[in-house]
């Protein structure tokens, strides 16, 4: 073979594991897979003043470009144009990508009504001559800058301080959120009437540690995020709470100690550090499991009897008494008993104060063995300290059923029942719920007032 065939052959050989070895190098850039476009929640309707988040992903190439539009007719505008990617043969760009867009639809110049936002990306592919793989998503909405109107059908409320109160209202137009405002703490509003599906309904708390001139009001915001706000009547009753202090006994904090010493902090192992820790740090974190079981709550009431069911005992300790513990003369810590204690005789069958379904059951630190029923409408119903439960979550009961047995578990050494009423998360006085004329005067009135009848439960 001649030298010129022999060098001829070698070029070819190179120029083919050049060929080669620049198609595994492009090949991956030729993908075709389109990125990805994701919202917290799909976009139906647009404001005064909205923020979409929009995320974008391409795991391949990376993303190139963002581009939003919104269009109305014949006026489009551009809310957002964004190179994510440098661009080039080799480059890549990001794998992921979240923006907020801020819309504000009035100040572009688009008036009420029907319009369409775009939403497109493309990664950094070499498919599409060179452009990349393009992923569109298209979204019709309404522009919707009017806020909602809110009639108020409830009359003056009379309301006590750690007690309840319930407004009822209607708005002109479906809500994305709406309720009643006291304080700080928010309580949502519930639609249980299907003939007058605008009509709302909240219980509502002012709850024991709420500042005295805290403001109660409706506020609603329309699926647009407009709001809203209406004023309630109200009249409060400021109750004082009894304040109690206690002696720990060596002897208390020895038997006590031993049931949390387990789930106690290395740092805190004596009995006394033990209590406090009990006391303070568990009980918050009681809560704030408590404050999950309760978020489940049915959109109609579920009671039928009014008032609710009085557990049988003598009243040991009452609702929102403030306790300050002493040890050696020396205050420790601190709580305020947020229920009523009720004595019998040991391990009495503990009935449902109310018809309603098990959102907990089971051990729940300072309360021990726990049963939460939600009763409807944001209204629950706690007992603990049982000896034994005889239910399960899920379970349906009725007013009178056997939910177990009393006992001492938890924070108690003396065999009670501790129960508790909660309204959208708050605890609250239970001696309003066993009173017939508290009903009459701050539940029933209020249908009457609105001329709706009592939410019960649909028939099947």
């Amino acid at each position: 073979m001649g030298a010129a065939r022999k060098l001829g052959l070698l070029l070819i050989l190179l120029l083919l594991v050049l060929v080669v070895g620049a198609l595994l190098l492009v090949w991956p850039r030729l993908e075709g897979q389109p990125p990805t476009i994701s919202l917290p929640q799909t976009p139906t309707h647009l404001g005064r003043a909205n923020t979409l988040e929009i995320t974008a992903k391409d795991a391949e190439t990376g993303l190139s470009r963002l581009k939003v539009t919104l269009t109305q007719n014949n006026k489009e505008v551009s809310l957002l144009d964004k190179q994510l990617g440098s661009g080039g043969l080799w480059a890549k760009g990001p794998a992921d990508v979240t923006e907020k867009v801020e819309v504000k639809a009035l100040e572009l110049g688009f008036a009420q009504g029907p319009a369409t936002l775009t939403i497109e990306v493309r990664d950094c592919s070499l498919q599409g001559w060179f452009h990349g793989n393009l992923a569109r998503q298209v979204y019709d909405l309404n522009i919707d800058t009017v806020p909602p109107r809110v009639t108020v059908l409830s009359r003056t409320i009379h309301l006590n301080r750690g007690g309840v109160g319930l407004a009822i209202y209607k708005v002109s137009e479906p809500t994305s959120r709406d309720g009643v405002q006291v304080g700080k703490r928010f309580f949502r509003a519930y639609a249980p009437w299907p003939q007058d599906p605008l009509a709302r309904l909240a219980f509502f708390a002012f709850a024991d540690d709420e500042d005295k001139g805290a403001p109660i009001k409706i506020t609603v915001e329309d699926l647009a995020g407009n709001p809203a706000t209406a004023s309630l009547m109200v009249r409060l009753k400021w109750k004082e709470f009894r304040d109690d202090s206690l002696n720990l006994s060596n002897n208390f904090l020895e038997t006590l100690a031993p049931r949390f010493l387990g789930e106690a902090p290395p740092d805190r192992q004596s009995p006394l550090q033990v209590f406090t820790w009990v006391n303070e740090n568990l009980r918050q974190e009681n809560h704030a499991r408590l404050d999950q079981a309760v978020r489940v709550s049915q959109p109609y009431q579920l009671w039928e009897q009014q008032p609710f069911l009085r557990p049988m005992g003598k009243p040991m300790a009452g609702f929102a008494e403030r306790r300050t513990y002493l040890y050696e003369g020396k205050p420790v810590s601190r709580s305020t008993h947020l229920g009523v204690d009720l004595a019998d005789v040991a391990m009495s069958p503990i009935p449902a104060t109310a018809n309603g379904v098990v959102v907990f059951a089971g051990p729940l630190g300072i309360y021990g063995n726990c049963v939460i029923l939600d009763h409807g409408l944001g209204v629950h119903s706690l007992y603990g300290h049982l000896s034994a439960l005889a239910v399960q979550v899920g379970q349906k009961v009725a007013a009178n059923e056997v939910l177990g047995r009393s006992g001492a578990t938890g924070l108690a050494l003396g065999d009670h029942l501790h129960y508790s009423v909660l309204v959208g998360g708050v605890f609250v006085s239970p001696t309003e719920w066993w009173d017939p004329h508290w009903f009459q005067d701050n539940v029933d009135l209020r249908y009457q007032e609105a001329g709706l009848p009592r939410p019960t439960a649909p028939r099947p």
